[in-house]
This record gives C-alpha cells, structure tokens and sequence, in this order.
C-alpha cells in the first residue's frame, strides 16, 4: 500500500544562519502497539547543500507514540550518527513539533 505525501514549509530560526525556509514532504503511517503512534518519514527538496552544510541528512525519521491512554506524548526521532549537530537537532524539534501540530496527531 502506497502512503499518501504531504508537502510542506516550515521556518527554523538558527542561530547566525537566521530564518531558514525548508520545503518539507512527509508521510505518516499510524499503528497501534501497546499504544498509539505515528512513524512520520520526513524528506527536504530543493535545499543548497552549500549554503545549509549545518544540514546532516535531507532524510529523517521520528516516531510519536501516546503515553498512559493519552495522558501525555512522546518523540523519538531515528538516530542520525555521529555527524548530529546543534543546528541539525534544533530543526528535527522544530520539524517534528510543527508536524504533530499541524495534523493533530492523536486527536
């Protein structure tokens, strides 16, 4: 079965790099464990690798999973290696809140 992509823009405010536009495509995929989650795949296009080298990967993972029949939330995002940085790490939270807000994951 084929996931449906969303496409999408989402600003990350990193500091000394200012504002950043990035032009995001994502799909999500919902199960149930011993709880809800949600595995969102997450892919950056039209980015320049020269001007955001701060940039690991313009792929990355993350799963949201319910705690306790929804009495709280959890993120775990997919491991990146040994090249993470501060700049990369602000843009997966800043990704991942703005996704979980946006479709209402869990409501």
């Amino acid at each position: 079965m084929e996931k449906a992509v969303e496409k999408t823009q989402v600003l990350v405010d990193l500091f000394s790099y200012g504002i950043i536009e990035l032009k995001i495509a994502y799909c999500l995929e919902f199960f149930s464990l011993p709880t809800r989650a949600c595995n969102i795949e997450c892919h950056i296009f039209h980015f320049d690798a020269a001007l955001h080298s701060w940039l690991y990967s313009p792929d990355f993972k993350f799963v949201f999973a319910e705690v306790e029949r929804g009495t709280g939330h959890a993120v775990c995002f997919a491991s990146a290696g040994p090249k993470k940085n501060m700049y990369y790490q602000i843009m997966l939270n800043v990704v991942a809140d703005y996704i979980f807000l946006k479709e209402k994951i869990f409501h």
